[in-house]
C-alpha cells in the first residue's frame, strides 16, 4: 500500500510536510496492520489513493469534497465532517479544525487514525468486492472504519443493552463513540469477517440483536 502519493498542503503548513508524510504513513501502516490480522492483506497490496489534500479552512475542503462527489455545490455540508477519500483522493480538515469542531474525537494519534477511517471505508468497499451497497447499516460500516482505525478504544462508555437496540435500529446517524462500542462488543461475540459478508443482508440488524441476546 507504500505508494508514491501527492501530499497537497496549504502553504502555511508546508514547513510541517514532514508531520503531515509520518500521519500518512502511519495511517497506512494501521490499515496494513489490521488487514494483516483479519485475512485480508492481499487486499492493502493496491494503493487506495493517489493524492492526500489537507486544508486549514472548513469551507474549502467542503468545496473540494462536494466537487469529487458531484454533488450540488450548495449543499452544506455538516461542521463535523471532516474527512473522505473519493476518486483516489483523501480529502482532510488540518487537525487544529478537527479539534475544533470535533473535540470528542480527540485521542493519541487522532489525526493519523482519522486518516485510517477514510481509508478503512474504501477497505471495507474492496473486501466487498466493489459493492459498496452491501457495507450495511451505518452503525456497521462507520463502527467498521473506527475500529480498523482504532479509534474510541480507550472510551470509558458504557451501554446498556436496551441503548445499544436503539442504536442499531435507528437508521440516522448518531454518535461516532456509540458505534465504536457498539461494534467492539459485537466483534468480540461473532467473527469479524463474517459479520461483513452478511451486514449488507435484509434483516441484519434483527438478526444481530437476536444473535446477542439484546432482545427481550
Amino acid at each position: 500500500m507504500k505508494n508514491k502519493i501527492d501530499l497537497k498542503l496549504p502553504a502555511s503548513y508546508e514547513p510541517r510536510k514532514a508531520e503531515f508524510e509520518k500521519y500518512l504513513t502511519d495511517a497506512q501502516d494501521r490499515i496494513r496492520t489490521f488487514s494483516k490480522k483479519y485475512g485480508w492483506e492481499e487486499l492493502v497490496k493496491e494503493p487506495f489513493m493517489d493524492k492526500v489534500m489537507i486544508f486549514d479552512q472548513k469551507s474549502e475542503f467542503d468545496k473540494m469534497l462536494l466537487e469529487l462527489t458531484e454533488s450540488d455545490p450548495t449543499l452544506e455540508l455538516p461542521e463535523t465532517y471532516c474527512g473522505a477519500l473519493e476518486q483516489r483522493i483523501l480529502t482532510i480538515v488540518s487537525p487544529e479544525i478537527y479539534e475544533k469542531v470535533f473535540p470528542q474525537g480527540i485521542e493519541d494519534e487522532f489525526y493519523s487514525k482519522i486518516m485510517a477511517h477514510e481509508i478503512a471505508h474504501r477497505l471495507h468497499i474492496r473486501i466487498l468486492g466493489g459493492d459498496e451497497e452491501a457495507m450495511g447499516p451505518v452503525w456497521f460500516f462507520e463502527g467498521f472504519a473506527l475500529f480498523a482505525a482504532d479509534q474510541f478504544s480507550h472510551s470509558k462508555l458504557v451501554l446498556s443493552k436496551d441503548e445499544m437496540i436503539d442504536i442499531i435500529k435507528n437508521e440516522e446517524r448518531g454518535s461516532y463513540e456509540n458505534y465504536a462500542y457498539i461494534f467492539r462488543y459485537v466483534a468480540e461475540l461473532l467473527p469479524l469477517t463474517e459479520l461483513v459478508k452478511k451486514a449488507g443482508e435484509e434483516g441484519f440488524n434483527e438478526h444481530i440483536v437476536q444473535v446477542l441476546g439484546l432482545g427481550s
